[in-house]
């Protein structure tokens, strides 16, 4: 016991002795249209006059601390923004602020020591689309202390999560995408996190909401694909979870796993491709009722159009193609955004046209 503390006293004051070496962040910046701009200091987009603002085609490098960070302002765009050598969050949201409608759009995070993206519970309606985010999660100090570092760590009402390529999550426990309440994750390819390729946890106000995750292609994480948690407070809990068309590879562990705690929560699993490549026969983990609709479990490929390189499009010989016709709940479009075809209707994240 006195080692662990010892050790947790060592990293608090590597914490705060490495905070005493930040720049003061950068608050002047003019309302509007921020373009082609380089930063090597923490920029803090504060406030309503913001509201509106575009931030495009900047880059974030070599920065000790937070890259950048949001508090009150609504219907903020950054996009197609680099954020490169991050000590710690590339894209953070104040815990002591709110906003509305934020949109995150094609930027690139790389080499970024804590999270990809951050965001506080007062955050709604944010958009995160399109980004490539990879290498993040550099620094394992947190993750000793029990608070590990994701790709997405989001716990804003109704975030909608997608089209994003995420990968190589490194400190121990961490998620692609950690999301704590409800929205949409959809659309992206998440792959070699330490911990699990989407991680549900209830340790924020659920307000009986719904999590959608449909038409990822997830793959060879440390443990599950989509991994649904509690932490035991059942007012937290989000009301539904559906988990449909998305197609994920895991190793020795199920691809779907469920707490026992969630016996309030409504779970739909559809139309998944569920492999284990250990071949293990266990798919979806749970002790709780759930409905399990046409979901095609294997040990290996499909005829997938590159199985051993992980292209998890289908084949004209793939077993995956019809194999979910019939199901009623399912997606109007693939990974790719091709319309799905309700007479042919193909398991997993791509629909093969």
């Amino acid at each position: 016991m006195k080692t662990n503390q010892s050790l947790l006293t060592l990293i608090i004051l590597f914490l705060a002795f490495t905070s005493c070496k930040k720049n003061d962040p950068i608050t002047d910046l003019k309302p509007g249209l921020i373009e082609n701009q380089t930063f090597n200091q923490t920029v803090l987009i504060d406030g309503h006059d913001y509201d509106g603002t575009i931030i495009r085609n900047c880059v974030f490098e070599d920065i000790k601390g937070d890259a950048l960070q949001i508090r009150d302002v609504n219907n903020l765009c950054i996009e197609n923004c680099t954020f490169k050598s991050i000590s710690e969050n590339a894209i953070r949201f104040r815990n002591s602020g709110s906003s509305d409608g934020v949109k995150i759009l094609e930027n690139t995070i790389y080499n970024i020591d804590h999270n990809g993206i951050l965001a506080a519970e007062n955050h709604i309606n944010t958009t995160i689309k399109g980004n490539n985010i990879r290498n993040v999660g550099l620094s394992n100090a947190s993750s000793i202390a029990g608070h590990p570092h994701h790709g997405i760590y989001f716990q804003g009402f109704n975030v909608n999560i997608s089209e994003n390529i995420i990968h190589d999550v490194i400190n121990d426990q961490g998620n692609c995408v950690s999301i704590r309440t409800y929205g949409q994750v959809s659309k992206n390819v998440l792959y070699n996190a330490t911990d699990h390729g989407i991680s549900y946890y209830s340790d924020h106000p659920g307000n009986d909401g719904l999590l959608l995750i449909e038409n990822n292609f997830i793959y060879d994480n440390g443990k599950r694909g989509v991994n649904l948690a509690s932490n035991g407070t059942s007012a937290n809990h989000i009301g539904e979870v559906i988990v449909r068309f998305n197609t994920i590879i895991t190793n020795n562990k199920s691809p779907i796993s469920t707490n026992e705690s969630l016996t309030d929560v409504a779970l739909s699993f559809i139309g998944n491709i569920l492999i284990r490549t250990d071949g293990g026969t266990e798919f979806i983990y749970s002790s709780q009722t759930y409905s399990d609709l046409y979901n095609l479990t294997t040990s290996g490929d499909l005829n997938f159009q590159d199985f051993t390189n992980r292209n998890l499009h289908l084949t004209e010989t793939s077993s995956a193609q019809n194999f979910a016709t019939g199901a009623e709940n399912f997606p109007d479009e693939d990974i790719d955004g091709d319309i799905r075809d309700v007479t042919n209707l193909d398991a997993g994240a791509d629909q093969k046209n």
